[in-house]
């Protein structure tokens, strides 16, 4: 065994003895995290506070970071479990032997696989969850679905729905549009903002926007408010996103990139298009 590969062995060890890669919710450890050293990323390692958890999440990708996004947005989804073990590491030994795949490994020493999403959905008959990987169509290369086959067969056995994420299955518009409100969905993100501040300034606000929203940008509305109002400059901006993210008003965020240089319709009934939408 190489020293790379026993320092991996016994780094997983210690991932285990720890308690990652167990729980849910906000009790959930990411069996890989942000922060590890060594991890094989694509230099787009981010850490978002979870609107469904209120735990930090770990993406590892790009692709991973906007899926994300998306997850949060969908209301059928009730928790998100990022790079999730897939353990014992004996049943994906044994199962990569079946198939004559080599299992994962550095310098020849076996290493405990993961799947970037372990989704739990909820319908109005029960809970259930699927797996979702994440790739880019240009790496589904040969060795990368040799290993897919093994989280395939391996969640297959437990019952589990899994399936592979493209990017072409994630929609762009609207994980832009989650991205640009995701800061505001907690008030404790803005100082001097709270939820006796939201509620009085929300309903002229909301005014400001029906009247002048279609010749008027967000921006030039949202200044405007906050000189009429006494408040520090971007506190009616803040308040825009807040209750655009906690869908208290609602706006066509899958067909148009917000831009605050434009204007925006807006709507205090949001569409429940994605409510029961699966991902």
């Amino acid at each position: 065994m190489s020293k790379r590969g026993s320092r991996m062995e016994q780094l997983q060890k210690n991932y285990i003895k720890k308690g990652r890669g167990v729980g849910s919710g906000a009790d959930y450890q990411p069996f890989i995290q942000a922060h590890d050293n060594k991890i094989a990323s694509e230099g787009w390692i981010t850490r978002h506070k979870g609107w469904k958890t209120g735990r930090t999440h770990h993406t590892l990708s790009e692709h991973e970071r906007k899926y994300l996004y998306y997850c949060e947005w969908l209301d059928g989804i009730v928790d998100i479990r990022e790079q999730w073990p897939l353990l014992p590491i004996e049943r994906t030994i044994e199962i990569a032997n079946k198939l004559g795949i080599e299992h994962a490994n550095l310098d020849g020493t076996p290493v405990v696989m993961t799947t970037d999403f372990r989704l739990t959905l909820s319908s109005p008959k029960c809970k259930f969850d699927v797996i979702r990987t994440i790739k880019p169509i240009s790496k589904l290369d040969c060795r990368t679905l040799e290993l897919f086959e093994i989280e395939r067969v391996y969640f297959g056995e437990e019952g589990i729905d899994w399936c592979i994420i493209t990017e072409d299955k994630i929609p762009d518009i609207l994980v832009k549009n989650v991205e640009w409100m995701a800061g505001a969905k907690y008030l404790e993100t803005r100082r001097g903002v709270n939820s006796e501040l939201v509620s009085l300034v929300s309903e002229p606000l909301l005014q400001l926007f029906i009247n002048d929203a279609v010749e008027t940008s967000v921006m030039n509305i949202c200044l405007s408010a906050d000189r009429n109002f006494g408040l520090e400059a971007g506190t009616s901006m803040f308040i825009l996103q807040h209750n655009l993210a906690n869908k208290r008003w609602g706006a066509e965020i899958d067909k148009k990139i917000i831009k605050e240089g434009e204007p925006l319709v807006i709507s205090e009934l949001r569409s429940s298009r994605y409510s029961s939408q699966f991902a």
